[in-house]
């Protein structure tokens, strides 16, 4: 039974218990129960708008979690394209990385052997004959068809020779003269080949006298055959005039 039939019913049970109110009690009651129903309609009202509200707000938080939906989709959807241009960006970079190594490394493979003998050669110009015949040996046997192959032989017989490294520094000579043989150097390098001969032990005077005799005809006026003609004057003792022989006397008829 609602609260408002109770209501209703509370001045019908004051009648029957006996109960005697007077005129200025029952209109009292009355207006007490109108303020009563118009709480209730105000409660019911309140409520229905309530009801609307919360039915407003569930629809908006419906509405809500399909659009984070779509958000969260969308953020999948950026995800997995910047990590295909990141993949891309990293695949670029290593392909322009590779191409630069390639580069680099074909720079220095070109430079490289004149390195090597520019080091050789200037530890020889300041007088670091150990460390240029090093060198000049290094050269020759990485780049043993290099452009300074033939300086770098003559060269390292340079730097033997000076430091009294006969035998092997007239190695070095002997490859100029093979495998250069119409080298600007051969004068040279025959005049230093011969005197190296001269310093090993054993008779190489003759073979000597013979490279040194080259030098004089093959280059006469060369600064070489000079010095070859110097060395072949303390070799060679100079050949003793021949007499003219004597005439015989004349016959008398």
């Amino acid at each position: 039974m609602s609260f408002r039939k109770l209501m209703l019913l509370a001045p019908v049970c004051l009648l029957a218990s006996g109960c005697v109110a007077t005129q200025q009690d029952m209109l009292q009651m009355q207006s007490q129960m109108d303020d009563l129903n118009n709480s209730l309609n105000n409660m019911q009202k309140n409520q229905a708008e309530l009801a609307v509200k919360m039915e407003d707000l569930s629809r908006n938080l419906n509405s809500s979690s399909e659009s984070m939906k779509d958000i969260s989709v969308q953020m999948d959807r950026l995800t997995a394209r910047l990590d295909e241009i990141d993949n891309s960006m990293n695949k670029r970079v290593n392909a322009i990385g590779q191409t630069i190594k390639k580069q680099q490394d074909e720079v220095e493979s070109a430079l490289l052997p004149a390195k090597t003998y520019n080091d050789a050669y200037s530890a020889f110009l300041n007088n670091n004959f150990d460390g240029a015949a090093a060198g000049f040996k290094t050269y020759l046997s990485k780049y043993p068809s290099g452009e300074m192959t033939e300086n770098s032989y003559f060269y390292l017989g340079e730097s033997l020779y000076l430091k009294e490294r006969w035998q092997e520094a007239a190695l070095a000579y002997a490859n100029v003269l093979e495998k250069f043989p119409k080298s600007g150097r051969v004068p040279a390098a025959r005049l230093k080949y011969a005197m190296a001969l001269l310093k090993l032990p054993g008779d190489k005077k003759a073979e000597a006298v013979k490279y040194l005799q080259s030098v004089v005809k093959d280059f006469p006026t060369s600064q070489e055959a000079k010095t070859a003609k110097d060395h072949l004057s303390r070799l060679v003792p100079p050949k003793a005039p021949q007499k003219a022989p004597a005439k015989a006397p004349a016959k008398k008829v």
